[in-house]
């Protein structure tokens, strides 16, 4: 055997820090390898971040100057500054004018209703710092909550400040043809919480750069009010007899084809997306009809569009190529792939579809405001969710306004101050969404069981020490702290969950949902452990993963629980293979509770089923299960009221299309 050969020390070569360079004239972007920690140092430096290049980009217009500028930022880093000399020097020599501007997504927004003083016109685009100082010359005022500068001048003003000072040409510049509304977001009420927890302070943040004042305006749009339409009982009767719907679900159709926008806000399990599928189709006619739903439910539309229609032509946003939409009858997208959408107003729909429409409760999000530059295109436009009003009354306002209802005309600060605070309020709001709304619950199914709630106070056998350590750790802030101990709930409920699956009945089997995934994998082990075969569903399981989890629990007798985080499994599939549920974690409203309960109590569901809440007491679960219900008390006044309005008589006939149509014709 060869006797090793000494090399000596090894000297390790410093990895290079410029990777990749790109110039467009005035701004050089450069991919960089990774140190930790740097970030903050380059964005202190005035760089920014470029997404959609990954590249951090700053306004450098020479070789020798980029080099210093690195230079002075790594200074002691383990890193090769001098090796990008020829890559910062190849990118300078040949720019690419529009390597950039062409990725901002820059969009121009005509303003309804808008003070010409602060400015007629809003622009939007990926931050950049050319873009913000072309803001400025416009005097410009950002509102976080739109992400957009509301801007002074016209429109040529806007676009020739972008090309002079920001070097994007009117080519990459998307000028919206309707206008949107800029509304202030108004704070939310305030209310005392039962959760309370000791935690450390945060240090008070910096106000607005250079002394700017920020806006507290977010987009929506002014939409015409909704009218109501004719429909032959007889065609629908035919259509619906076609598709296989129930009496319930005619009505359901009924609701929506006799109007140019509502709510079908039936509780889960009742079927509302085929409702939705025959509505749609009888509106559109020949027409488009495009589906708003959350990423995760696509492949479920695709498969309730072609039970009813075998034949039709489905295409999803993002995995089929933008221009075979126009081939397309019906256009499924989720709420983060609108962008495409929004900036083709040629592909046009007759009819827009927005389901688990809770999703854009939240005025400032950017799926919000989408959805309402799409509603302006669009003339009639229903909102689906089983979950209509999640915490607030003032989350219905998007509602109401995305579907034409004329409280959605109402300002959100007079909205909020005139159906919010008590029950009396909330009563007059219940009133005014009758009509406008449709909300059956589950006695609709008279083939369907009964579904409990058992609340079980636990001790755990390991005692409170790992809980009690975190409550008393005063170094972490309050909601990472009320993480870590919900967290820490979680773990202490698994013994309790395994002698519950291990006590179950020959043919009986249970859902228990958590809220992190760290729980579901800890919870997996500890159940194969014992012996109890399980499968798992978390939100970064891909569609094969995820419908393999489904079906094994839904036809495999050996397969006893099904364990899975609320956010990935609460909505949108059906286990009713499961008579039990149990709760790992409390959601945070009673609506998402109720709804991924639910993914057991609905339509299949043969036997009765059974939800076990386990609190362990003296812990922060009290103050999340007094939380919910205080929200449900909310809910039940709005949502619940609308249900319940006709009186005995009138409201069993809701649940007959004919008796129904009688009604509403008296």
């Amino acid at each position: 055997m060869a006797a090793p050969i000494d090399l000596g020390p090894v000297a390790l070569r410093s990895p290079e820090l410029v990777i990749k360079a790109v110039f467009d004239g005035q701004r050089l972007g450069m991919q960089l390898h990774y140190v930790d920690g740097m970030g903050k140092v380059l964005s202190a430096a005035r760089a920014c971040w470029f997404a959609p290049g990954r590249l951090w980009v700053a306004e450098l217009g020479d070789v020798e100057s980029a080099l210093a500028w690195l230079k002075r930022l790594y200074r002691g880093e383990f890193v090769d500054v001098e090796a990008g000399l020829p890559i910062l020097a190849a990118a300078i020599r040949a720019p690419q004018p529009d390597y950039f501007t062409q990725r901002l997504d820059v969009q121009v927004f005509p303003l309804a209703k808008a003070d010409p003083a602060k400015g007629r016109y809003a622009v939007s685009f990926y931050y950049d710092f050319l873009c913000v100082k072309a803001m400025h010359a416009l005097r410009g005022q950002f509102h976080p909550h739109a992400k957009a500068w509301q801007v002074k001048g016209e429109l040529n003003d806007i676009l020739g400040a972008l090309k002079e000072r920001a070097l994007v040409d009117d080519v990459h510049v998307f000028v919206h043809e309707n206008p949107v509304v800029l509304e202030d977001l108004v704070a939310s009420a305030t209310s005392v919480s039962p959760i309370q927890v000791p935690a450390a302070t945060p240090e008070p943040g910096e106000g607005a750069a250079d002394g700017e004042i920020e806006g507290a305006g977010f987009l929506s749009a002014e939409l015409e009010e909704s009218s109501r339409f004719d429909v032959d009982p007889l065609v629908l009767s035919e259509v619906c007899a076609a598709a296989g719907l129930r009496d319930y679900q005619e009505v359901g159709v009924r609701h929506m084809v006799t109007q140019s926008g509502a709510c079908l806000g039936d509780d889960m399990g009742l079927g509302k997306s085929r409702q939705t599928v025959v509505a749609t189709r009888m509106i559109a006619g020949q027409g488009r009809v495009l589906i708003l739903c959350p990423a995760s439910l696509r492949i479920n539309w695709e498969r309730e569009i072609h039970a009813v229609y075998p034949h039709a032509v489905v295409g999803i946003v993002g995995e089929d190529r933008h221009p075979t939409l126009y081939g397309c009858q019906w256009v499924i997208a989720n709420y983060e792939r609108l962008g495409g959408l929004v900036r083709d107003p040629d592909l046009a729909f007759e009819v827009m579809a927005i389901d688990e429409a809770h999703y854009l409760k939240e005025h400032q999000a950017g799926r919000t405001r989408n959805a309402f530059v799409l509603a302006t295109r669009i003339p009639r436009r229903f909102v689906v969710t089983g979950t209509p009003l999640l915490n607030r009354e003032v989350e219905l306002h998007t509602l109401l306004r995305m579907t034409g209802h004329q409280l959605g005309g109402l300002s959100l600060k007079d909205f909020r101050k005139r159906f919010s605070g008590n029950k009396e309020k909330r009563a007059e709001l219940a009133a005014a969404l009758q009509g406008w709304m449709l909300r059956r619950r589950k006695d609709v199914l008279k083939d369907l069981g009964t579904k409990s709630r058992q609340v079980r106070y636990i001790s755990p056998s390991e005692g409170l020490g790992a809980y009690k350590k975190i409550y008393a750790d005063m170094t972490l802030y309050v909601m990472p702290k009320i993480v870590k101990l919900r967290q820490a709930l979680e773990a202490l409920k698994t013994p309790f969950l395994i002698e519950t699956v291990e006590s179950l009945s020959e043919g009986d089997k249970i859902i228990i949902f958590c809220e992190y995934m760290a729980t579901v994998e800890a919870m997996k082990a500890a159940f194969k452990a014992a012996g109890i075969v399980c499968v798992t569903l978390v939100g970064a399981d891909s569609a094969k993963r995820r419908q393999a989890a489904i079906d094994a629990f839904q036809t495999d007798p050996a397969v006893t629980a099904f364990i899975a985080t609320t956010s990935a499994a609460g909505v949108g599939i059906t286990l009713t293979a499961a008579n039990y549920v149990a709760f790992a974690s409390l959601p945070w409203t009673p609506a998402l509770m109720r709804q991924a309960e639910d993914r057991a109590y609905r339509l299949g569901q043969l036997r009765d089923v059974i939800v076990i809440v386990p609190l362990i007491e003296n812990t922060i679960d009290d103050g999340v299960w007094k939380l919910l219900q205080s929200k449900q008390e909310t809910e039940d006044d709005v949502v619940e009221s609308v249900r319940s309005a006709l009186p005995g008589a009138l409201a069993q006939a809701v649940n007959d299309s004919t008796a129904q149509l009688l009604l509403e014709e008296s």
